[in-house]
């Protein structure tokens, strides 16, 4: 799941809870992360998962993605993590997702089974 705080200044504004995969930040309505400010472009910055961590992606927004005061094209999300976008800041608060820690098929060890490797097993 992630779990960010939505701030402005010194004031929390909303707490964002999600487990989609992807999240549009913006000041579109149809943004999963609306952020009503014109220093917001309409298609700001993305969120995605993938191999259970989140990544934010800048969109070729005006003013910018910045994650811990760093302009960034793509960043990898960690607890504790801030996002500025204009002058709103997304706090990550937690950034694990039911991927986490579990390895796809081409990422498990191979078994080997190659007549060197039983010979070698064979001298222990």
């Amino acid at each position: 799941m992630l779990k960010m705080q939505l701030t402005f200044g010194d004031k929390v504004l909303r707490t964002v809870e999600s487990e989609k995969r992807e999240l549009l930040i913006g000041r579109n309505p149809d943004s999963d992360i609306r952020i009503d400010n014109l220093g917001v472009s309409d298609r700001h910055a993305r969120i995605f998962e993938r191999d259970g961590r989140y990544t934010i992606e800048d969109l070729d927004s005006t003013n910018g993605t910045f994650v811990d005061e760093k302009k960034i094209i793509r960043a990898v999300l960690e607890v504790n993590s801030e996002i500025l976008i204009g002058k709103h800041s997304l706090i990550v608060q937690e950034a694990s997702s039911k991927t986490a820690g579990k390895r796809t098929k081409s990422e498990k060890t191979m078994k080997l089974e190659t007549r060197r490797y039983k010979e070698m097993l064979k001298k222990q």
